[in-house]
């Protein structure tokens, strides 16, 4: 698992959209917020099993108010956050199952024109899966000492001697 940068904003409508995603907290995709909600920052991925994305916000002052964080699967946006907007640190927002993602958008609202929304940095944490236990890869534990000729034996220095692992 980690986090994974977008690759592209498709709306284009906000100053220095690439900022959003170059690993860099000190840059900033900026947007001019008119009274109620502004435009989305429409970010980008090729399709990815995720589980939740963070952000890093900005404003300039307290009349940008809301921001709505939308996560596209099965084929359609859904909104995961719409609320309070925290500043100065990554906020994460769960998903709340794992998806097949291929795209994350952001928008702000404010009270009065002309005000500054900043995203400094958004990720999408992909779940990589490894292989799906089945009948044939069950693994038990027993507390036994080595044998000669036991191919399945693993020395494991924990205090307290041999783990035998038997697959099933």
């Amino acid at each position: 698992m980690a986090w994974v940068s977008p690759t592209s904003d498709t709306a284009n409508e906000w100053t220095d959209s690439g900022f959003a995603w170059d690993d860099d907290t000190l840059t900033t995709a900026t947007h001019s917020t008119p009274a109620g909600w502004g435009p989305y920052l429409e970010l980008h991925h090729a399709e990815l099993q995720c589980t939740k994305v963070q952000g890093w916000w900005g404003i300039v002052n307290t009349q940008v108010t809301t921001i709505e964080v939308d996560v596209y699967y099965s084929g359609a946006y859904n909104n995961i956050y719409s609320g309070a907007i925290v500043t100065g640190s990554f906020q994460e927002y769960e998903i709340g199952s794992e998806q097949a993602v291929t795209a994350m958008r952001v928008r702000f609202s404010a009270s009065k024109a002309n005000r500054l929304a900043y995203v400094y940095e958004v990720d999408f944490w992909e779940v990589v899966s490894g292989p799906t236990p089945n009948a044939f890869n069950k693994i038990l534990y027993t507390e036994e000492p080595p044998t000669p000729n036991a191919w399945n034996q693993i020395k494991q220095e924990a205090g307290t001697g041999w783990r035998k692992i038997l697959y099933v």
